[in-house]
């Protein structure tokens, strides 16, 4: 069974740089019956590469031989294109083709199953592109659309925003669908610790300006001009920067296997040799120069030699009110990442918690076979009511059903919708699911109104069921009042003989999608084992040596529903982890620079200390004193990260359709988090000064 199989045209190979390594590019897929393989597929099958020429049989939507007219390298990890077989294109047109010659899958509007990539001529408009574009299909279709009251939509979009910024049907498995905001969100924490790594520097930078007056008063009473002493302080920031710039990509080298094995990816350091990477990572070296060391520069070259020896600065409005300024944005992004962090868990957790409408556990799910031994559909769907019988008959299984799709299996199969009575502009799309009439049972999803399929309907019944959803968007008022009602569906006349409650076909980060469903076909996609016990191991083997026996030749293919539903939360539990891991890098970073703060604000109160206990002050007076300045800072933070964190939050939160509310407790919380954090580094520093000899602290200046 190989997932990786595509279709495609002459020109996918010419259009696309997927480097093909055997082959004729002039000829290639031009013809039916071919196929191009990867490097993987073509060893897997035949050992070797230099396949051009050998065959492969193919079974699935029609059972021909294919000859093998190409081989590519492997596809990149990171392509939303991923194939390990290309069948040609005509080998499809040639299965639909009827006796005057036109082929369905060149011709029918209505196959939706086709992605179309077009490269535009250099210096083309694609905005102006695609408004033509539109007109050209309407002028097409035009009396179509007119008609019968519906559009055909063909969005453009740019083929590198499709992982990020879209999520079209059969576009991509749910968990390859990457998130834009996510990214987005990632990439401000990433900023964050770059400011706050910046900040720290120049409040150290400013706080020891007293520490460096005597130097700078010396080299100016000896004639050094200011642009000597402002191009040795940047030139002090530019080496750090420098260094912390070399360490942060030995680190990234050193730790990337590490991070790939958190997030379950596949980067790779081919980064070092891209152009762009090096002109971003100089971009941010020089801005971080010049914001970390120019003000410090500024400052500290400026000082009167009359005057530093005296201490002045320090002791300046100016310099004090730039430091709170600095530390109370520390403090506020502190509390963002901290607040964004519990919403992230509180949100994943509420995902994998919420109801989903039916019952996920204990579920194994076997997929079809693709090769029957005989081409009469009755005698397959014989075998395959055989196979039921069978497995119905083991102890480990309490129920079973048959279906054409799954929870957390995208449905591709639609149709237009509506009331018997209604206009054609009252047409709705509907998602179809083909079931037996123990699905519902199964799942424990409830028919709210109306009946079940029965037993022995005929699988070309006029009969349907529909969710709620799909009850409300025909306009029904309620469940019971769509009941015996008849609706135009697929071209004619069915009847609703029931609705079932609302379940989440796909994860609750979607919408609940209308749904129709039919009884039984004569074949089926998936059959789904209810078990009723945790010995899965010979489960497996009972239900293999089943299905082998009545479809020997077939792969045994099988998956359990929970670890195939809960896939589509991949991406969000893997944010999740980025997200905590860089908040507390930001975390830690902005506490090293409040210890080196508090370290040179109790020195710089050494005396003002030793003061206040010989007169009697005792240390825990002392360390309300020193540490007050900070929770004001902090409360200004709270009042600055709230709204901002909350607005993030709320933005990212919107892309989920079930999803919790941003809590004022959590905002709070994360405040009087950041507020012990500080604390607790603060006090490490003021309660060691507190505690000293008096007598040493009055000797200090």
């Amino acid at each position: 069974r190989e997932n990786r199989v595509h279709i495609a045209d002459p020109s996918f190979l010419k259009i696309f740089d997927f480097k093909l390594i055997r082959g004729d590019l002039s000829t290639i897929l031009n013809a039916k019956d071919q196929v191009v393989l990867t490097e993987s597929a073509a060893k897997k099958y035949f050992g070797k590469t230099d396949v051009v020429g050998e065959r492969l049989e193919f079974h699935s939507w029609v059972t021909r031989t294919l000859e093998v007219v190409g081989v590519t390298e492997d596809v990149p990890h990171n392509s939303h294109i991923k194939y390990d077989f290309l069948i040609s294109y005509e080998t499809l047109n040639d299965h639909t083709r009827n006796e005057e010659g036109f082929s369905a899958s060149e011709t029918a509007w209505g196959w939706y199953d086709f992605n179309t990539y077009v490269s535009l001529r250099d210096g083309t408009d694609p905005t102006e592109f695609d408004r033509k574009f539109k007109e050209a299909v309407y002028q097409e279709r035009k009396e179509d659309f007119e008609k019968y009251d519906f559009r055909s939509e063909f969005p453009l979009q740019p083929i590198a925003d499709i992982h990020l910024y879209s999520n079209l049907l059969q576009e991509s498995e749910p968990e390859e669908q990457g998130d834009g905001q996510s990214v987005a969100l990632l990439s401000i924490i990433a900023v964050f610790i770059l400011l706050i790594a910046w900040i720290n520097y120049i409040n150290l930078s400013t706080a020891r300006a007293s520490k460096r007056a005597k130097e700078v008063g010396i080299r100016k009473t000896m004639g050094a001009y200011r642009k000597q002493l402002i191009y040795q302080f940047l030139s002090e920031a530019f080496v750090l920067n420098f260094m912390s710039l070399i360490l942060g990509i030995t680190i990234v080298l050193l730790g990337i296997k590490y991070f790939n094995q958190l997030t379950n990816s596949l980067l790779s350091v081919s980064f070092l040799m891209d152009a762009g990477f090096w002109l971003t990572g100089i971009g941010i070296f020089v801005l971080g120069v010049v914001l970390s060391g120019l003000y410090p520069a500024f400052v500290l070259s400026g000082f009167k030699p009359s005057e530093v020896l005296k201490g002045k600065f320090a002791q300046s409005n100016r310099g004090i009110m730039l430091r709170k300024v600095l530390v109370t944005f520390q403090f506020a992004a502190s509390i963002s990442l901290i607040a964004g962090t519990i919403i992230v868990f509180q949100q994943l957790r509420h995902m994998h918690g919420a109801d989903l409408g039916f019952e996920l556990g204990d579920k194994m799910v076997v997929k079809n076979p693709s090769i029957f031994q005989v081409d009469v559909d009755s005698l397959n769907f014989n075998i395959a009511k055989n196979f039921k019988n069978d497995l119905e008959n083991n102890a480990f299984v309490k129920k079973l059903s048959i279906s054409s799709n799954v929870p957390g299996d995208e449905i591709y199969w639609t149709n237009g919708i509506r009331k018997q009575e209604d206009t054609r502009d009252k047409n709705r799309t509907t998602y179809i699911i083909s079931i037996d009439h123990k699905y519902f049972d199964l799942y424990n999803i409830e028919v709210v109104a109306g009946s079940n399929f029965q037993e022995f309907m005929r699988s070309d019944s006029t009969s349907i069921i529909v969710n709620e959803t799909q009850a409300k968007e025909l306009g029904f008022n309620s469940p019971e009042e769509a009941v015996q009602k008849k609706v135009n569906f697929r071209g004619e006349v069915f009847q609703i003989v029931g609705v079932v409650e609302d379940y989440h076909q796909m994860s609750v980060k979607n919408k609940v999608s209308p749904l129709t469903f039919v009884h039984e076909r004569n074949e089926f996609n998936f059959l789904t084992l209810s078990l009723n016990t945790e010995n899965y191991k010979n489960v497996i083997q009972d239900v293999e040596a089943s299905y082998l026996e009545f479809f020997p030749g077939n792969p045994f293919d099988f998956f359990f529903l929970d670890d195939f539903f809960n896939r589509q939360y991949v991406n969000e539990t893997t944010f999740s982890k980025v997200f905590t891991l860089f908040a507390g890098f930001a975390i830690i970073v902005a506490c090293l620079g409040l210890f080196g703060l508090a370290s040179f604000s109790a020195a710089q109160k050494t005396k003002e200390i030793g003061v206040r206990k010989v007169l009697g002050a005792k240390v825990d007076q002392i360390v309300v004193l020193l540490t007050k300045e900070f929770v004001i800072i902090i409360a200004l933070a709270n009042l600055i990260a709230w709204p901002s964190i909350y607005f993030v939050m709320e933005g990212w939160l919107s892309g989920f359709a079930s999803r919790i509310s941003v809590s004022i407790f959590v905002l709070i919380a994360s405040g009087i988090l950041v507020l012990i954090i500080a604390l607790v580094t603060v006090s490490f520093q003021t309660i060691k000064t507190a505690q000293s000899n008096p007598v040493k602290a009055l000797r200090y200046e």
